[in-house]
């Protein structure tokens, strides 16, 4: 019997109608759901060994290309209670040798930049309230802490941090310079000698980053290296600097730190921190000594000793927990050492 038109319709609308259906079934199994996952190697801390990637696990990928290790989604910050007892013992007897302490405990990068993080779980919110915590209770034992977490509510046109290596990058750096400065020209310490200085690009460089090189040895991924600006800050002369027969001034704000403030980037925080406050930075920071090896070694240098500084900044990667009675045990005995002498 053969089908009107009315009949014919029906029947070719149907069969469109089943055909979307089987298209769209077939292709919600053909899309593979995200995945954070770099490699199963990735996935497995025995596959982290040796000096170089024990640091790093564990890898996990964001979005644009973004790799994450576990210490950038830290969900607490700050020591417990023993460890914020060294720290104002610390800040104690700096402050008797006239010494004030400036804490930089630098963030998370996920706390910095959620919108890189794609399907990873963090919780975001958390991590911002325990590090903002940190902060304030450093302040609490007369630690001067710049607003970082300030940085949390800005919309940044540029991001602070490399998408593949666990430091900030030279913006990152000029915008943190910019907030201890704030901080330390709030506490209108007396006795440092104001100096202009001018910063300024010399050039770029690309970054072969700690995360991504990690990513490779583990899993034969490689990713293009990031492209950076290059910085560097000088003295503004003045008719004081061409007099030959000036006392030399001793720098009053001296800096210490890791790789973020002295390493093979020259990210120039130091730069940018002598630029901002106006007057000249010190920088005893060292790379590769950990959260504290530049500072134990600065105070328990002669020039600490002979002459300490008005200002002493401490630049800290906020994943460091500072939970060590050894390493501070043996940092306020020579303190007190030097107090008492």
């Amino acid at each position: 019997m053969p089908l009107s038109n009315y009949g014919l319709k029906q029947l070719i609308l149907s069969l469109l109608c089943t055909a979307a259906m089987a298209n769209s079934v077939f292709a919600e199994r053909m899309t593979p759901a995200f995945s954070t996952t770099l490699c199963a190697a990735a996935d497995s801390a025995e596959s982290y060994r040796g000096a170089f990637l024990k640091s790093f696990k564990t890898l996990q990928k964001g979005n644009q290309n973004w790799l994450y290790r576990d210490m950038d989604l830290k969900r607490a910050y700050g020591p417990r209670a023993a460890g914020y007892e060294s720290l104002q013992d610390l800040q104690r007897l700096l402050q008797s040798r006239g010494t004030t302490l400036v804490m930089v405990p630098i963030p998370g990068r996920a706390l910095i930049h959620p919108e890189y993080l794609g399907d990873i779980d963090y919780d975001v919110q958390g991590g911002r309230q325990s590090y903002s915590r940190y902060l304030e209770q450093l302040r609490a034992i007369q630690i001067v802490v710049p607003q970082i977490n300030s940085l949390f509510e800005q919309t940044h046109s540029k991001p602070l941090f490399f998408a593949r290596d666990h430091h900030w990058n030279h913006h990152g750096a000029r915008t943190i310079a910019r907030l201890t400065a704030y901080a330390i020209k709030g506490q209108k310490i007396s006795g440092i000698g104001k100096k202009a200085f001018s910063s300024y690009s010399v050039g770029g460089d690309h970054n072969d980053g700690s995360l991504q090189r990690a990513a490779l040895e583990l899993c034969q991924q490689r990713y293009p290296k990031e492209p950076f600006k290059l910085y560097q800050t000088v003295a503004m002369s003045s008719s004081l600097d061409d007099d030959l027969f000036a006392e030399p001034v001793e720098p009053q704000i001296v800096l210490v730190g890791t790789s973020n403030s002295k390493g093979r980037l020259h990210f120039n925080f130091d730069g940018f921190l002598a630029h901002y406050v106006g007057a000249t930075v010190n920088n005893k920071a060292k790379s590769g000594g950990g959260f504290g090896g530049a500072l134990k070694d600065y105070l328990g240098s002669r020039d600490f000793s002979e002459s300490p500084p008005r200002i002493l900044v401490w630049e800290v990667p906020g994943y460091y927990s500072l939970n060590d009675p050894a390493f501070f045990g043996d940092l306020l005995l020579g303190l007190e050492v030097k107090s008492s002498s």
